[in-house]
């Protein structure tokens, strides 16, 4: 069941509360849910297209071969290069801490 919305109730003037002032909305008892027995999901028993896989597989294969390796260079620049200025700013940091009271 479901609770009538707020306002008044079609053609007769009466709000959707109770007239003795009760916490309770007054029900719609003829509500109706539909059923979703029909939707499986996943769609039909055999693929038509190709995968996701599949077609990954190919770009790799036949496009994208050159431009994924250069980009993995550069990213392992990238991080050498972090990883540089990480460790000279952790010993700057260890060479300040070691500095005599002044």
């Amino acid at each position: 069941m479901k609770p009538k919305s707020p306002g008044t109730i079609s053609g007769t003037g009466e709000t959707p509360w109770s007239e003795e002032g009760s916490a309770f909305p007054l029900i719609d008892c003829n509500y109706q849910t539909f059923s979703l027995d029909r939707f499986h999901g996943g769609g039909s028993a055999h693929n038509d297209g190709p995968s996701f896989l599949n077609i990954s597989r190919e770009y790799f294969r036949y496009e994208a071969r050159r431009n994924f390796l250069a980009e993995g260079v550069f990213f392992l620049a990238l991080v050498a290069i972090l990883i540089a200025a990480f460790i000279s700013g952790a010993l700057a940091i260890v060479r300040f801490l070691q500095l005599p009271e002044a």
